[in-house]
């Protein structure tokens, strides 16, 4: 998920004062402490309860995203010990908010609950400030949530280490993998479709809107990069930062109306969605431009919020949309989740945009640690490295033996009122599948400065 940090420093959303350095971190904790924190987490080897840890933003704005996720996870859990759990062992999770302090989350997971293994979270900022405390507790950790491409680069003699100087863009780390796409996949996916049903007619006039932090800001760097690196004939007509959260987007959004663009390229998500998107129908945006797009919008929760405010045919994407992939394992998961949140108040019973990079990471644990024969953290890694999943939602995906991010498309829809959705509102319509290689991403970019993270 996005950064939750104000843009600062190296434009990954947090300030260099915050930051820490990850090579004095671990050489002050120690390479001992590191496997002793791995050891003391749960069995699964052979006579023991398999702990899985997480750690997602549950309350504020991201709350309906992060519960989500620990939704997802929970059904994936309960399939699992349906089935027999992880080598004869049951499996146990514990989800926590990341509060004021995630670093002691974690640590807490591992040290005091036990666990073997962790995932998350719901802030892109949190993650790279947690890089250090990641490694250093050893175990793996999935994240199923995080748009920043920064997190899974690995190459920082071209990039730059993150941790190491101030314009360092690449923070990969040996423990830790991604399970949805990144900023860089989503801003391609994007570019490729109006590159496909936009270019061509002359100059293209694009305006942006998106939070003024890091994460808006990345978004917008991405697409224009990979928007030139494929070669459309576009100027920007307004470019425009509402705070994170803000309540009234009006004045943004007259700004982009005066500039009179063909599209509107946004970067909401969760609430800021809503908020987007009731205002810009109260000043007729969305038939004064030909086309809005968004990076992360396309979620449940979302359109379910929007109800009949929510125009159709609008181009929203997301890492995950229920249906949209023609898959066996898509519907038994979509079937599973229904079926455990059918009556609940609280949870929507349709996955959100995170469900299948969620459900993903579970069930790769399961088949990492079954290979392995337990849950020694470097043996999980090592098996995790290259791995394929046949059975994920979205189609068989590969986490990268390098860079350890999961090969899954991202989808584009059209939103309409004639999906098939279990809630008053829109759905999604017309969906389209993108893939993106590292090899091809690198070409698209080159020039820009910016990693690919694939």
């Amino acid at each position: 998920m996005p950064a939750n940090d104000p843009p600062a420093g190296n434009g990954s959303g947090i300030g260099q004062s915050n930051m820490v350095n990850r090579r004095t971190f671990l050489t002050a904790a120690g390479t001992g402490a590191a496997v002793t924190l791995a050891g003391c987490s749960g069995g699964g080897g052979g006579g023991g309860t398999v702990r899985i840890g997480g750690v997602y933003l549950l309350s504020g704005l991201a709350e309906a995203l992060g519960a989500g996720s620990a939704a997802a996870a929970e059904v994936a859990v309960d399939a699992i010990n349906e089935e027999g759990g992880i080598n004869g062992n049951d499996v146990e999770i514990e989800i926590r908010d990341h509060g004021d302090n995630p670093q002691q989350q974690m640590r807490s997971l591992v040290q005091e609950f036990g666990a073997d293994a962790l995932i998350g979270l719901t802030s892109s900022g949190v993650t790279l400030n947690s890089g250090p405390t990641i490694e250093q507790l050893g175990v793996p950790f999935t994240l199923t949530d995080i748009g920043t491409p920064y997190i899974t680069e690995p190459d920082t003699d071209t990039y730059g280490d993150y941790y190491e100087s101030d314009d360092g863009l690449a923070a990969g780390l040996p423990n830790l993998f991604r399970t949805n796409s990144n900023t860089s996949h989503m801003t391609y996916g994007i570019a490729s479709f109006i590159q496909e049903n936009h270019a061509g007619d002359g100059t293209l006039s694009i305006a942006n809107m998106g939070p003024d932090y890091a994460y808006g800001q990345q978004c917008w760097d991405y697409v224009q990069a990979y928007l030139d690196g494929l070669g459309v004939d576009y100027e920007v007509a307004a470019s425009e930062f509402p705070e994170l959260g803000a309540t009234n987007m009006t004045p943004q959004i007259n700004s982009v109306l005066d500039s009179d663009p063909d599209l509107l390229f946004t970067s909401f998500w969760a609430g800021d969605t809503v908020t987007f998107v009731n205002q810009a129908s109260e000043q007729g945006l969305f038939e004064e431009v030909d086309d809005v797009f968004d990076t992360i919008g396309a979620d449940a929760t979302n359109f379910e919020a929007l109800g009949d405010t929510m125009p159709e045919g609008v181009h929203f994407s997301g890492w995950y949309w229920p249906g949209a992939y023609g898959t066996e394992a898509d519907q038994r998961f979509i079937e599973l989740y229904q079926e455990t949140y059918q009556d609940d108040s609280e949870v929507l019973a349709y996955p959100t945009f995170t469900g299948g990079s969620t459900w993903a990471a579970i069930q790769i644990y399961k088949d990492a640690m079954e290979a392995v024969g337990g849950t020694n953290p470097d043996d999980v890694v090592s098996q995790m490295e290259g791995y394929t999943y046949e059975d994920d939602p979205r189609g068989s995906v590969t986490l990268d033996a390098d860079t350890h991010q999961a090969t899954a498309s991202c989808v584009i829809g059209e939103s309409s009122f004639d999906a098939d959705v279990p809630y008053d509102g829109v759905g999604q319509a017309n969906t389209q599948t993108y893939t993106l290689d590292r090899d091809t991403a690198l070409d698209l970019l080159d020039g820009s400065g910016l990693p690919p993270g694939l």
